[in-house]
């Protein structure tokens, strides 16, 4: 048993021995395939970077082909270019040439045309000494016209008024011894026949047939003040009485908008906020102030400047609509209208709008999205491309419901 145990831990250690060299065996062996691995790869590498650097040997080859072509073609370019260049400098030399004179040509021209202009302006001063001489004259002659024919005036009126007096007609003598005629003499006698007619006392035998004319002229005017007068009194009425209904009409007009105002503001606010509008005391309706009066509940403001951009908004829709109601349209428009309020006030401006537009139909100017959601139709305008607006329209569905 003792020579069986022996053999039986011999062949253990011979079998342990043959496991550890069959574990080396194939950890030799599984190194040498994963070598034979690595080495495929990199064979199969190799041939790839050599089948890569062939094409790429082929592509440098028609590359350079290619760029040898380019420049034979750009050598061709450059000499033609030259050829150009030399062309363009022998044109430009021409040019230059040309233009010196020119230049010279322009200088000479422009002092011909400054000895010109010199000259014209020489004649110029004349011309203008010589019109305000003319002129000069011209009211010369014509202070001298208008002076004769003053004259001619004075000696007809001063003929018939010596005609009238005196009942003769006077005409222009010649006499022989006009030279020797004693005028002063004469025009003594005159002037001492004058003073004795004066002296009689003045006797206007028209004097019946010119009261007679005055009293038409007097009843026909006092007929026309009296027109006048009663026209006057029927205007007065008249304007009394469209002040009265203008008034009256102003009045029920205010009232209404007043109690329409009143029902709006309570209904975009809350029921028992204050609101109201009151007309100016002791004035002309007409041209009286209106003050508005909006006190949102928790606030008693003494103005309506006091109040915020939303609460100032809203009370000028209610005013707004109030005023629409009394005299409604079929059609409004209303631009940026919702910019101040915020979303609770949106959500009563719309509200109101809705029950509105059982009546009339609202186009309104918005960027506000919940006042979008509100509305039946959208329009809008897009540019899909650089340059090109598009208007774009949508029509939403009355049974159209939104899925949470």
């Amino acid at each position: 048993k003792a020579d069986a145990d022996r053999a039986h831990e011999a062949l253990e250690e011979e079998f342990n021995d043959a496991a550890a060299r069959h574990n080396e065996a194939n950890a030799a062996r599984n190194k040498l395939e994963l070598e034979r691995e690595r080495r495929q790869g990199e064979r199969k590498r190799f041939e790839n970077n050599v089948a890569n650097a062939r094409d790429a040997i082929e592509t440098t080859t028609q590359t350079a082909a290619k760029r040898r072509e380019d420049i034979e073609t750009a050598k061709r370019e450059i000499v033609a270019v030259r050829e150009a260049i030399e062309q363009a400098e022998s044109d430009l030399r021409l040019l230059a040439e040309e233009k010196n004179a020119m230049s010279e040509e322009e200088r000479r021209v422009e002092g011909e045309a400054k000895a010109i202009a010199e000259e014209i302006g020489v004649i110029e001063r004349k011309i203008d000494a010589e019109r305000e001489e003319k002129e000069r004259r011209n009211n010369e002659r014509h202070a001298a016209e208008m002076r004769l024919n003053e004259i001619d005036m004075i000696v007809r009126n001063l003929v018939e008024r010596v005609e009238d007096k005196y009942e003769r007609k006077l005409e222009v003598a010649e006499y022989e011894d006009e030279d020797q005629y004693d005028f002063d003499a004469r025009k003594e006698e005159i002037h001492e026949l004058e003073r004795k007619i004066n002296n009689l006392g003045p006797v206007n035998t028209l004097a019946y047939d010119e009261f007679a004319e005055e009293k038409e002229r007097l009843d026909f005017l006092s007929g026309q003040r009296e027109d006048l007068l009663n026209s006057e009194k029927d205007l007065i009425a008249t304007i009394e009485e469209i002040n009265e209904q203008a008034q009256k009409i102003f009045r029920d007009t205010f009232e209404d908008i007043r109690e329409n105002f009143v029902k709006i503001f309570r209904s975009l606010f809350n029921p028992g906020d204050e609101a109201d509008l009151k007309l100016e005391e002791g004035v002309d309706p007409l041209e009286a102030r209106v003050e508005i009066i909006a006190k949102p509940k928790g606030k008693r403001p003494t103005s309506i400047e006091l109040l915020s951009g939303g609460e100032k908004t809203l009370t000028a829709i209610a005013l707004l609509f109030a005023i629409y109601l009394v005299k409604p349209s079929p059609f409004c428009i209303l631009d940026e209208i919702d910019a101040p309020l915020d979303d609770a006030n949106i959500d009563r401006f719309t509200k109101i709008l809705r029950e509105f537009s059982e009546n009339t139909q609202f186009i309104v100017v918005t960027h506000n999205k919940r006042t979008m959601e509100a509305a039946d139709a959208l329009y809008g305008v897009t540019m899909q491309e650089e340059g090109a607006s598009k208007l774009v329209s949508v029509k939403f569905d009355e049974d159209f419901e939104l899925v949470g």
